[in-house]
């Protein structure tokens, strides 16, 4: 072989031993929630763990909700992202609210950060949720768009015969924004009614405890929960007493509200090997959870990877049956 052909073809060889390489860089974009909220601070936390373990893989988060992370994962725009459970089974199947089948979802397990939704009011408010969501002047606020809180918010209004267009028609307003603006309204008395969800303490909540307008909680009424349980898939729990210092008084006990099961949600564009690997260094590491939010403390990896609303990842039931999870 002549030197001159050596060296034309060495850059191709190389080249190809790059591409074979199982130490490749991966680039992957994990969309979240809103900022400030739980799951950007979990999602943040987590990722972190996996790029501390695996040098290999960069991560960036970027704020998100839990109805449009699945559109983004489908359109390539993300290659993971924080899903809720009855919302990425929709996802999949192309049922309301997705005009088509997200035929690229799959699961690394769920249980990573169960939430609870909260209604947080002024102290001195003297209406019940069914009170406030019936009425076309009440002044309510919640996360953008893309978000389940948006969405669960539209849900109940119509449960009780009104809307967003409804409220605007009748002098009232529904704003949306990140939830800093959100407090921030909530303290200038733009709005009365905050409309979230988080794993409790939520930053929301936590926020409006250290403000200067008094506030409380306001529970769920059966009426409702029961609603959003069997027509799309919500669950049914409640806030624990003496969860918040200020939102809850000694003798109002546990707060009934609806709930969510999230999962990740990760492409199956993402090479099976990466998810094996980032799911590893999770269960591997799940010690640390308790450290970057609260509810994390509460990760079962022995339940996580059972009854996914999504396909569980190849490498994700690679990483849980060589740890011992699965069968």
């Amino acid at each position: 072989m002549s030197r001159t052909f050596k060296r034309l073809i060495a850059p191709v060889l190389a080249a190809g031993t790059l591409a074979a390489s199982p130490l490749s860089a991966e680039n992957l974009e994990w969309t979240s929630g809103s900022p400030g909220g739980s799951w950007f601070s979990i999602v943040t936390g987590l990722s972190n763990i996996i790029m501390e373990h695996n040098p290999d893989i960069a991560i960036r988060v970027v704020p998100g909700g839990g109805r449009d992370n699945p559109t983004k994962i489908e359109g390539g725009i993300s290659q993971m992202g924080m899903g809720i459970d009855f919302l990425a089974a929709a996802a999949m199947k192309g049922m309301d609210p997705y005009d088509q089948p997200q035929e690229k979802l799959t699961s690394m397990g769920g249980t990573w950060a169960p939430a609870e939704f909260h209604v947080i009011v002024d102290a001195e408010e003297t209406r019940s949720l069914e009170e406030i969501l019936s009425d076309p002047e009440s002044r309510i606020g919640t996360s953008p768009r893309a978000t389940s809180e948006e969405l669960t918010l539209q849900r109940s209004l119509a449960f009780y015969d009104n809307s967003a267009d409804a409220i605007a028609d009748g002098g009232g307003t529904v704003i949306t924004g990140t939830y800093s603006q959100l407090t921030a309204a909530f303290q200038d008395d733009q709005i009365d009614v905050l409309f979230g969800a988080g794993s409790v303490p939520t930053g929301i909540a936590l926020e409006v405890e250290t403000g200067r307008r008094d506030a409380k909680l306001l529970a769920f009424p059966e009426a409702l929960m029961d609603y959003l349980n069997t027509e799309y898939g919500y669950g049914k729990g409640s806030i624990a007493a003496g969860s918040y210092e200020s939102l809850q008084s000694e003798e109002s006990g546990a707060v009934p509200v609806t709930t969510l099961e999230a999962v990740i949600l990760v492409s199956t564009e993402v090479p099976e090997d990466t998810v094996y690997a980032m799911t590893k260094t999770l269960l591997e590491n799940q010690e640390g959870f308790g450290n970057i939010y609260q509810v994390l403390g509460g990760f079962d990896a022995e339940r996580a990877w059972q009854n996914q609303p999504v396909p569980l990842n190849p490498g994700a039931e690679r990483a849980y049956r060589e740890l011992g999870y699965m069968d």
